[in-house]
């Protein structure tokens, strides 16, 4: 049986049955931090598929939709919609790019998300509050995945940090999701920054303890 806690994931989208599914929800009915854990990564899962504005298909297209994927909206049915869409065709060149976009940060959660050797933890700032959780695996990479996109004209800059160290930049990214390596460091972190990034955090958003 794993750690309760690493069953968060599949809970909130989902995909947990059985036992597992039962001894967490009996655990989270007398855990407030569990609640309040599965609550934020919810807000961060959930607002992946939504991060992009509403978008009517042509009815044809809609239809197609309607009968290959069930109502049911979870983050893989979400993808999946999102991907079938993709195929159909029907929609402008910046609505497919960015529905495109939109469906490969989805399946590379999913494929995260799959793998029962992924940890994860929430993304905090100095106070507390949450903006996204960090995946990763013994080996060295991670995911980070951000609450909402970086607001207009600015990107979000990933870095590690050694203690006693100055901040290493490990790129800048303008979506929700991004794949790094996290080996070598101690702390990694998220900060907001002008496009094209800064030599050091100038709005730090959040930061996740690797040991």
């Amino acid at each position: 049986m794993k750690d309760l806690r690493e069953l968060l994931p599949d809970y909130a989208l989902g995909l947990l049955e059985g036992e597992e599914k039962a001894q967490l929800e009996q655990a989270l009915q007398s855990s407030p931090e569990l609640q309040a854990e599965l609550s934020e990564l919810r807000a961060v899962l959930y607002q992946l598929p939504e991060s992009l504005p509403p978008v009517a298909p042509p009815p044809r297209v809609w239809a197609q939709v309607q009968r290959r994927v069930s109502p049911r909206r979870d983050f893989l049915r979400w993808a999946a919609a999102a991907l079938i869409l993709l195929g159909l065709g029907g929609f402008g060149v910046e609505q497919y790019r960015r529905y495109q976009a939109l469906a490969e940060e989805q399946a590379k959660l999913a494929r995260w998300l799959s793998d029962p050797e992924v940890k994860w933890q929430l993304i905090r700032n100095d106070q507390g509050q949450t903006f996204g959780t960090m995946l990763w695996r013994e080996e060295g990479p991670c995911l980070m995945v951000l609450r909402e996109p970086p607001p207009r004209g600015k990107v979000y800059q990933a870095w590690g940090r050694k203690h006693g160290a100055p901040p290493v930049s490990l790129g800048v990214f303008t979506g929700r999701v991004f794949e790094t390596n996290y080996e070598g460091f101690d702390l990694m972190g998220v900060s907001l920054e002008p496009p094209g990034g800064s030599p050091s955090p100038t709005q730090p958003l959040g930061r996740v303890p690797t040991s």
